[in-house]
């Protein structure tokens, strides 16, 4: 089927429409995709896209949004295995089919084997262990996953009923589900793949419990793929998206493995059953798998809002609605201030998580090089950072991507339009690796014990949290603040950090003087998630003006950079404008001044609506990653959209048995009922 020929073009075009937007452009759009995205990232990117260039027929995603479950699962099967092909070719690394994965956001059954096994096996198992698992792990000759939720408990780590038991006559641990609520689940790349299963269970040695560890359980023979004796695993079946992923469940019988199964870099288990742990270890350290996740997810979280804002902000661009008073043409969507609100603080957010998902990594990578000295001091600093910047980022995009299927209107809810795909396969972000609500918790746990060891004299660690909290907690130089205007913080980054800062060290300490008085825990959950996403909105606008202040005063990109670092800010505010009025003492805003940053805000967003398609043409999202009718770079919307429909299975000729079957079944007695025969 094609589009008839001879229609009348449309005038103006939705290419040209786009054109023009480029035109406008106040600095160079190469440039600033080299100062957002980093350049490790840029070049994997590039180099992937050019070998999977090479071979559409087995990574092409035209298809894939006609495509049953069982089908897309066969197609990532296919991609996987040859992106496991092409390393061992030497023709793409490790690290860079990770980047593939992202690019083709086809999350395979072969990813949590990459992403979750083994980097756990990498940083808690010991040289033997790592000779034994890891070893036949990064060659394929084992497939792993990462099994910790189970049906009846998932954030709850400390509270997984999965056991494994040291049995100290035949030298083995014994692994255990001991009832329903204690089967795996939601545990990915485990329903049809995984040959190995890294198990999150409760050690126990001569009767007495030692908390949740790391242990290896083979639970598919790598001959035949059968299960093994001992345990019930299988698929969970369809989910809501993210349906590449074979999602699986497993029950372990009193299923038996050697003493050298349980990972012991961190914790010990001898032969005459002593437990042992390095010198000042800090049991958190077993769950360093999650937050090397949540640095992944925070990266990750940046890209796929990418797509969605580039899609959205080219698709507003091209598309005409309503007439203006002085104006012969439909007005580009886009020039209307309510698409402006709704997508410029989009792009804004955007720019400043891929500001932190580099500066994030930067902060692991560092913390990792301290344990490995044995200096466990930065890991809760860490942790409490990477759960508010999950929370953060997966809650700003996914809000973000739905927030573009809006504004598509109609269009948006054709899957055509990619933003349904983005949002089904990053939906689980929000509660996968610590549901986000009760990830809060870990932050403003972390954030209570600062300030009531502040407050009692105690010696805090030194890091990007204890100092603002140290600079701005009730009684430090937070008044200063009082005295500046909107117009002043608007000109100042420094002010404007140190509002942010002063916000957020106020709530918590105004949360500890609650529970100081007898508020409980419970009755606290509401203030602590504010307490976390004012944190976050500190963290997050303290990475983007970091990253800012790398460049050079003179840079052509810093006016247009900091214009978006102060609509963050100001957005910020807009959100949260309870927050302002509740600010103690003479820094507490006014009705007015509140007024004052919602007029500020607009005039900000409107002033960047103008370089809205550079911006996000900056992002440097190909064609191919987009997979969709809508966001085309090349702006013919309408005629690939259209063709893409006609190029339906059921519009095709291969469709006309069916047509026909469902003629002869349902149309005909309905057109042609027996009494009219």
């Amino acid at each position: 089927m094609q589009i008839p020929k001879g229609l009348a073009p449309m005038v103006p075009s939705t290419e040209d429409a786009l054109a023009a937007e480029r035109t406008k452009a106040g600095f160079s759009v190469d440039a600033m995709h080299e100062f957002i995205v980093d350049s490790d990232m840029r070049t994997k990117v590039s180099k992937v896209e050019a070998v999977m260039g090479k071979e559409p027929e087995t990574f092409s995603l035209r298809n894939v949004y006609f495509m049953s479950r069982q089908e897309k699962m066969d197609h990532a099967l296919q991609i996987g295995t040859r992106l496991i092909e092409l390393l061992k070719e030497g023709k793409v690394t490790g690290d860079e089919i990770s980047i593939a994965d992202m690019v083709l956001d086809i999350n395979g059954p072969f990813g949590l084997h990459r992403t979750m096994f083994i980097p756990t096996l990498q940083n808690q198992a010991t040289a033997e262990q790592q000779e034994l698992f890891l070893k036949p792990a990064l060659n394929y000759e084992i497939l792993g996953c990462y099994a910790q939720t189970e049906i009846g408990h998932g954030s709850n780590v400390q509270g997984l009923e999965t056991t494994c038991t040291y049995v100290p006559e035949t030298d083995e641990f014994e692994v255990h589900s001991p009832s329903v609520r204690a089967c795996k689940w939601w545990i990915g790349s485990l329903g049809v793949t995984a040959t190995h299963a890294m198990v999150m269970a409760q050690l126990i040695v001569k009767g007495r419990p030692h908390g949740p560890c790391p242990v290896v359980v083979p639970i598919r023979s790598t001959v035949d793929h059968q299960p093994l004796p001992g345990v019930t695993v299988g698929d969970l079946g369809p989910k809501f998206g993210f349906n590449t992923m074979d999602n699986g469940f497993l029950l372990l019988n009193r299923v038996r493995v050697p003493r050298v199964n349980l990972l012991q870099r961190y914790i010990s288990v001898s032969s005459e059953g002593k437990v042992s742990r390095p010198a000042n270890v800090d049991p958190k350290v077993a769950y360093g798998t999650m937050v090397y996740v949540r640095t992944q997810i925070v990266r990750n979280m940046s890209q796929v809002l990418a797509k969605a804002t580039t899609v959205a902000v080219r698709y507003a661009a091209v598309r005409r609605q309503f007439k203006g008073p002085d104006s012969a043409l439909e007005s580009p969507v886009l020039d209307y201030s309510m698409v402006q609100y709704r997508l410029m603080p989009l792009v804004a957010q955007n720019y400043a998580m891929f500001a932190t998902s580099q500066a994030f990594l930067l902060h692991y990578q560092q913390s990792m090089q301290e344990l490995d000295r044995g200096n466990f001091a930065p890991l809760k600093e860490l942790h409490a950072t990477a759960c508010g910047l999950k929370r953060w980022t997966s809650d700003v995009a996914i809000a973000g991507i739905d927030t573009c299927r809006h504004v598509c209107g109609g269009h948006g809810f054709s899957q055509f339009s990619g933003l349904n795909e983005f949002y089904g396969n990053a939906y689980p972000n929000i509660i996968w690796e610590g549901d986000n609500y009760v990830l809060s918790q870990q932050t403003a746990r972390y954030l209570i014990a600062q300030v009531r060891a502040l407050r009692a004299g105690k010696p805090v660690a030194e890091n990007q949290t204890t100092r603002y909290l140290k600079r701005h907690m009730p009684g430090g130089q937070l008044q200063a603040l009082a005295r500046c205007s909107v117009e002043q913080l608007m000109g100042s980054a420094g002010a404007q950090l140190d509002l942010l800062a002063f916000r957020a060290a106020a709530m918590a300490a105004s949360l500890v003087d609650a529970m100081d008085q007898g508020q409980s825990w419970n009755q606290s959950l509401v203030s602590i998630q504010r307490l976390c996403d004012a944190h976050s909105d500190f963290i997050v606008a303290s990475y983007f003006r970091q990253h800012l202040a790398t460049l050079a005063a003179t840079s052509p990109l810093l006016p247009h950079l900091n214009k978006l670092a102060t609509l963050l800010f100001l957005y910020t505010l807009e959100q949260h404008s309870s927050d302002l009025f509740r600010l103690p003492g003479e820094a507490a805003f006014t009705p007015l001044m509140v007024a004052e940053v919602e007029r500020a805000l607009a005039r900000v967003i409107e002033d960047v609506r103008g370089q809205a398609v550079p911006l996000v043409d900056a992002f440097g999202i190909s064609d191919f990653r987009l997979n969709s009718a809508l966001g085309r770079s090349d702006g013919k919307v309408y005629e690939n959209y259209l063709q893409w429909a006609m190029e339906d299975p059921l519009n095709q000729e291969s469709g006309a048995v069916v047509r026909k079957q469902w003629f002869d079944k349902y149309y005909k007695p309905v057109l042609h009922p027996k009494s009219r025969l």
